[in-house]
């Protein structure tokens, strides 16, 4: 199948009832003078390409974890898959996730073709700069740059126009285009959904553990910017340092900046360390909170589909076991005061409170240590609370807003990691039988069985249709997937309150 744009024709692959493109860019190179600006346009061509070669993803580290080997800045490409068939068809673009540090559009737990075959859908995996490359603000610390700030959202936006102006040539339908993302990729999800630029670029969302307040104040992202620029080598100005800084170079300072805290969400009640990359509230791109914009209607023609993982932190917690750093008895031996400090430092000022709350609410597994208690409140600190605060600010507006609660219990190489964060990703790209997938889900017939609900679910949700339990307004309820009642609260009572004073409703 050749699908003819206007920067040129374009072979795809055909394999089982898709066609895949791989590589198919969406913008022209960010290298040179472009590597501070926002995304240009292709220029006009009636050149004829095969789609056959995966791109290389954003500048970042090597990841063998994630298949990662090779980077690059020459990055922003797609990667479609088309169902056989007349269309038009509804479409999916999906932003990856890697805490805007890492990910590709390319990793096998992303391989859009079952969705697209089993749900006559279009799926397009969309890539964006990240790191400081995408989110620092180059503009504040050397104007002479002429640079222009946000660049990873702008990515996204870019890859969103050309969705619209490209994708009846794949067979899709422009009027009903569903963005979805997991982790970072649902906090850009979020971020999207209170953008100007995108409000008529998408019809619906899917956030999987993401929220709308994973951004920061431009204080905050000057303050990482001047950390990267510090840490890069040689001399001079800083625009000197920045224009001449090689790929490793670069890796390096991104690696040094990460350290500096952050305050979350224009808030300092949620300090943010690790991941800080992010978003700015710039006032233009994103002109507010995007939580705040939301609940005031930024995004009230949208329907939204928002849900977690219930163990979520536990990946992260238990990550040392399986990466061989540490061991399950060496985490067994942190005492009571280590873990109050930890609290007390993710939640300043709240931290003795909030673990007594879990410790009434969290049995740790025998298997794992008491660091549940730690594993509980960061879920919900980071993923459960905002995706609760966005559930609630748009079901204001739009009744077609539903939750819901991955349970499946993930236990790669035996360990107990439970619901932990990513297992959802496997049972929505039908991808449970290949390697990456049995690392979560296990390959069983289960979690075969389980995937083909999800992507039916996800499937409705993008064609526009109900989803077959009770919207988020009135019971406040999701649907779970995996063990356990097919319906339950987020929150409970008790936790409502404490969190109410952390991370406030708008």
């Amino acid at each position: 199948m050749t699908a003819v744009t206007r920067q040129g024709c374009y072979q795809g692959l055909v394999n089982k009832g898709v066609t895949e493109y791989r590589g198919v860019p969406f913008a022209r190179a960010p290298l040179g003078e472009l590597r501070f600006k926002a995304p240009q346009p292709l220029p006009d061509s009636e050149a004829e390409h095969m789609a056959d070669h995966y791109p290389l993803p954003s500048l970042q580290m090597k990841s063998p974890v994630m298949g990662i080997q090779e980077s690059s800045e020459d990055c922003l490409y797609l990667n479609i898959w088309v169902p056989d068939g007349e269309g038009p068809f509804p479409v999916m673009v999906w932003f990856h996730g890697g805490g805007y540090l890492a990910g590709s559009v390319t990793q096998v737990l992303y391989n859009g073709a079952e969705l697209a075959r089993s749900q006559n859908v279009v799926v397009v995996n969309a890539a964006y700069r990240l790191g400081a490359m995408g989110f620092a603000d180059f503009a504040a610390v050397a104007p002479e740059l002429g640079a222009d700030t946000n660049l990873g959202m702008r990515d996204q936006l870019a890859a969103l126009q050309w969705v619209q102006e490209n994708i009846e040539a794949f067979a899709g339908d422009r009027g009903q285009v569903t963005i979805f993302g997991e982790s970072a990729g649902g906090f850009s999800v979020g971020a999207l959904l209170a953008c100007p630029q995108a409000k008529d670029l998408f019809h619906g969302a899917i956030t999987q553990s993401g929220a709308a307040d994973v951004v920061l104040a431009p204080d905050q992202v000057l303050k990482v910017t001047d950390a990267f620029v510090e840490a890069l080598p040689g001399t001079g100005s800083a625009a000197e340092k920045l224009v001449s800084a090689d790929s490793k170079g670069w890796i390096k300072a991104q690696n040094a900046a990460i350290k500096v805290l952050v305050d979350r969400g224009l808030r300092t009640t949620t300090p943010q360390f690790g991941m800080n990359f992010l978003p700015m509230v710039d006032g233009g791109l994103l002109p507010e909170l995007p939580i705040e914009a939301i609940a005031a209607g930024a995004a009230a023609d949208k329907r939204l589909l928002a849900g977690v993982c219930r163990d979520e932190w536990h990946f992260f917690q238990y990550a040392g076991v399986l990466a061989g750093t540490t061991t399950m008895d060496a985490l067994k031996q942190v005492d009571d005061d280590e873990i109050l400090r930890r609290f007390e430092r993710a939640l300043p000022g709240n931290g003795a409170r909030a673990l007594d709350y879990y410790q009434t609410i969290v049995a740790p597994d025998s298997r794992r240590s008491r660091l549940d208690f730690l594993s509980a409140m960061e879920s919900d600190r980071l993923f459960r609370v905002p995706t609760v605060r966005l559930l609630d600010a748009q079901s204001q507006h739009n009744a077609h807003c539903w939750g819901f609660q991955f349970t499946w219990q993930s236990e790669p190489f035996g360990i107990p990691l439970g619901a932990c964060h990513v297992v959802d990703v496997p049972f929505v790209f039908g991808v449970t039988d290949t390697p990456a997938g049995m690392y979560f889900t296990g390959g069983t017939d289960e979690a075969r069985a389980l995937s083909r609900q999800v992507q039916d679910v996800w499937g409705a949700f993008a064609r526009g249709e109900a989803l077959g339990w009770d919207g988020w307004q009135g019971a406040r309820q999701v649907r779970q997937f995996g063990p356990g009642e097919p319906m339950a609260l987020l929150l409970d009572e008790a936790g409502e309150q404490l969190w109410q004073d952390i991370i406030p409703a708008v």
